[in-house]
């Protein structure tokens, strides 16, 4: 006897809910594997997935629940479909983190699941913080510039503390102060006190003045480390994607007439760079990313065009024109799988340092893309932690 009609439709639908569930799916595994651009929808979803890729285990568990009902409902295409989709979440969910734990296992550094449970729960995203909030200039267009201070906790030990000048992102056209403010944080636990530094965007063309704003809020920090408690001599910067850029620039260009501070203070030596994700090498950031509409957006209102129309300027904001011998020493962290910027950046920084014999640790993060640290207990981000940990116990 066939079902009657109506079990007939709910078998059908629950048949094609399967069928979707693995298209989903298989679009979700190629956004993961390919490097799609940042900008567009299935870039994004796959940076995503990247970041909190065990996550996907609740769409195992849940896809494995739908597989068991349409077995006990006789629904033999549903189950086999319900059951793809089970293992395919289980593979996207485990294979990055497996080649992330296996990395780490490798360079010395212990991953922490718990941690990952713990701390992935939440997005390490923030806004300025208005009771830390300080002004360290006013430019000449009448601009007040802000930054916010994360005091460094007592450690114990006597003395001065070091300092972190730390720079946000957001393709140098986008962003804020204390942005990702676990890395405030977890810097201050340790003893440092952070200024997070918020700097001129678009519109107009900034290309000097982002950098002229940081270099300011260098020497302000510097001028101002004994009402701070801070070791003038022990100022460390740090940034995150175009942050980070701008990290590396005022630490390899200071004194360079090409890029002046935006206020009237001294170059600063910095003790030590840590580079997340950031861009070495403007011109080829043109040229090869896979996001290339959003950098080629970015670029016209950051540096007002392409390398073809303003060379200087393209290599006058790349931190490569600037390595040297002096240039202090850097770690850096740059995701395999990273949709903006690509892999031989990172190599082509490492080792234009070490050929000018300047200090440099880089770690290409397998299975990882741009921004991993907004997960804060992600295993990129465990790793980059322990990595920048050790760095820091020997250059601070």
């Amino acid at each position: 006897m066939s079902p009657p009609p109506r079990s007939r439709l709910a078998h059908w639908l629950f048949t094609g809910l399967a069928g979707l569930s693995v298209a989903v799916l298989a679009a979700a595994a190629f956004a993961m594997a390919d490097p799609l651009p940042f900008d567009s929808v299935l870039g994004l979803l796959g940076a995503i997935l990247l970041f909190f890729p065990l996550h996907l285990l609740i769409v195992t568990g849940a896809t494995l629940m739908l597989a068991l009902l349409a077995r006990r409902r006789r629904a033999r295409a549903a189950m086999a479909l319900f059951t793809v989709a089970a293992l395919a979440s289980a593979v996207m969910a485990i294979a990055p983190s497996a080649a992330l734990w296996l990395f780490a296992r490798h360079e010395n550094v212990t991953l922490s699941l718990g941690e990952y449970l713990r701390d992935g729960a939440h997005l390490n995203l923030g806004s300025p913080q208005p009771d830390r909030g300080v002004s360290y200039g006013t430019t000449a267009d009448g601009t007040t510039l802000m930054l916010d201070v994360w005091r460094g906790a007592d450690d114990g030990e006597p003395g001065l503390r070091p300092a972190l000048l730390r720079v946000h992102g957001g393709a140098f056209i986008r962003g804020n102060r204390s942005d990702m403010p676990d890395w405030d944080r977890w810097f201050s636990a340790r003893g440092y006190t952070v200024f997070d530094v918020e700097y001129r965007l678009p519109p107009p063309v900034r290309w000097q003045d982002e950098i002229g704003d940081v270099k300011c809020a260098l020497g302000w920090v510097a001028a101002h480390a004994g009402d701070y408690g801070v070791d003038p001599v022990k100022i460390s910067v740090t940034g995150f994607s175009a942050g980070a850029t701008l990290a590396m620039l005022a630490a390899y260009s200071a004194g360079d007439p090409r890029l002046p501070p935006s206020c009237d203070v001294p170059p600063v030596s910095v003790r030590s760079v840590i580079n997340l994700y950031g861009v070495p090498d403007m011109p080829g950031l043109y040229d090869t990313s896979p996001s290339r509409a959003l950098v080629q957006d970015a670029s016209v209102r950051y540096i007002g065009g392409s390398p073809s129309e303003f060379p200087d300027r393209h290599a006058a904001v790349s931190p490569l024109t600037y390595v040297g011998a002096a240039s202090p020493p850097t770690i850096s962290f740059l995701g395999a799988s990273d949709r903006i910027v690509v892999s031989r950046q990172l190599s082509e920084l490492d080792d234009a340092l070490k050929h000018a014999g300047a200090i440099s640790e880089a770690y290409l993060l397998p299975a990882t893309d741009h921004g991993f640290d907004v997960n804060w207990g992600g295993f990129a981000t465990q790793f980059a932690r322990a990595k920048i940990a050790t760095f820091l116990e020997r250059y601070r």
